[in-house]
């Protein structure tokens, strides 16, 4: 009978997902352990954080114990064998319904499981559970009709951002190490930045996108993970074309960073300034990333297209659910359940002059590309607010879009679609962190990655720990 190494809760949760599977492959590590610690933490968290839509219990230990068998016999089925990951719900994992924060979806098992869960499930991960998002995913925070208000493990008085929220979350409070999110307009790097965690966006098309959404051309799926070494091990799993998503194709190569690359720092991006918390925390993040990198200040090219992100969301969001509010708008989000009037007020013309514009934007940002290898700047103008609201205090709640009035330096890379990746950069005022976010050049999330390694272990001796404390 093997003898597994004990390892506490503690232990458990510093550990990275790469690290808990070498350990379960060379046997030192049991998988149902894992389980059962994952379990564990999520549970003692949920009455404060609210994280998950289900809790997969008896499916989560029956897979880790089937793991565990595999690895007595030597079949280890990838470099995540028997590791917890909790899965967005707004991805179908097959067996399971699919809710997407809605209270007009149904129970129905999927028959089959999305891509980026499929490909994980490949590597031998263990899924403890399904996260929250508010309603279809079409907000930067994170409560939904069907789950509630989910928080921020710093402190469940904050938001958590989204829409993967609970993913997020669940990362952030040491439940799982990794957990899947998708991003059309910020929805991995905003609760990245709200929760101390790493959340990567990358380039359009890179990882597949599959059931599709209404707001297609924006839509990404990736990781949020405790380390960048974590989101580049599930980006090299599950990146790489699928039939289903006409967007996925095959990346190029990997791309060599210099040794001391050509950084372009970006302090205000788009011009917005941001808040003297997020400058504090970032001024201090610069000063220990001087050593590895050369750093250039700079400005964007090109002015804030929010006109343009609106055109696109309201009316994909809109009309994709206008059948949706016409029968059930009383269960609805309200501002989900507004965009199908708003749509209304969009010609054809309009649509089209968007789609124009974004092209020269992606122009703009693209030129960027010539002078600079990576661009530097803050994930978030802000830090984490109210649980409960839509917009921080003095923020835009009449705006047909409320979130994006407090997400600009998100939402442009989705109209672009460049790889984006958010890594802490420390703790402000009250604890609460703040993000850090590089941005490369399209097919780049090579470059981006490597450098986010180098950033990370600069930001090493500054930073306090990704893991929220326990209660």
């Amino acid at each position: 009978m093997t003898r597994f190494a004990t390892l506490d809760l503690d232990q458990y949760r510093a550990a990275g997902g790469l690290e808990l599977g070498r350990r379960v492959a060379s046997g030192e590590l049991s998988p149902v352990q894992l389980a059962e610690c994952a379990l564990h933490l999520a549970s003692e968290a949920e009455p404060r954080i609210n994280a998950y839509a289900a809790l997969l219990t008896e499916r989560a230990l029956r897979d880790a114990a089937e793991r565990e068998a595999e690895a007595r016999a030597g079949q280890v089925r990838g470099p995540l064998h028997g590791v917890p990951i909790a899965i967005k719900d707004n991805m179908p994992y097959q067996g399971e319904p699919t809710w997407k924060g809605s209270r007009t979806t149904t129970d129905t098992p999927a028959g089959t499981s999305a891509p980026m869960v499929s490909r994980l499930l490949g590597a031998g991960a263990v899924v403890i559970g399904r996260t929250t998002t508010p309603e279809f995913g079409w907000k930067g925070t994170g409560s939904s009709p069907r789950t509630g208000i989910t928080r921020n493990p710093w402190n469940p008085a904050w938001n958590p951002g989204g829409s993967s929220a609970g993913s997020g979350a669940t990362v952030a409070s040491g439940a799982v190490p990794i957990a899947t999110g998708t991003d059309a307009g910020g929805s991995v790097r905003i609760p990245a930045a709200f929760c101390g965690v790493v959340g990567m966006k990358p380039t359009l098309g890179a990882i597949p996108v599959w059931p599709g959404t209404v707001n297609e051309s924006l839509s990404h799926a990736g990781p949020i993970t405790r380390s960048v070494e974590d989101a580049a091990a599930v980006f090299d799993l599950v990146r790489g074309p699928d039939p289903r998503d006409p967007q996925s194709y095959w990346s190029r190569p990997p791309a060599s960073v210099p040794d001391r690359p050509r950084v372009g720092l970006v302090r205000a991006p788009f011009g917005i300034e941001p808040s003297g918390a997020v400058e504090s925390v970032f001024a201090d993040a610069l000063a220990l990333l001087a050593p590895v990198t050369d750093l250039h200040e700079t400005k964007l090219p090109a002015p804030l297209p929010r006109e343009v992100f609106e055109a696109l969301w309201v009316t994909g969001r809109g009309l994709g659910f206008r059948h949706l509010v016409a029968e059930h708008a009383d269960i609805m989000d309200p501002g989900l359940a507004r965009l199908a009037t708003l749509a209304e007020e969009y010609s054809l013309a309009d649509y089209y002059d968007a789609l124009a514009r974004r092209r020269e934007f992606n122009a703009a940002m693209s030129r960027v590309f010539t002078d600079f290898d990576l661009l530097l700047m803050p994930t978030m103008p802000i830090t984490a607010f109210a649980a409960e609201a839509e917009v921080p205090p003095g923020g835009e709640a009449g705006a047909p879009l409320p979130w994006i009035t407090w997400t600009p330096y998100t939402y442009p890379f989705n109209i672009s679609g460049q790889p984006a990746i958010s890594v802490p950069c420390g703790l402000g005022a009250g604890k609460a962190p703040a993000g850090l976010q590089i941005v490369g050049p399209w097919a780049g999330d090579d470059a981006v990655l490597a450098f986010a390694a180098r950033c990370e272990r600069a930001l090493a001796a500054g930073n306090e720990a990704t893991v929220a404390p326990r209660w």
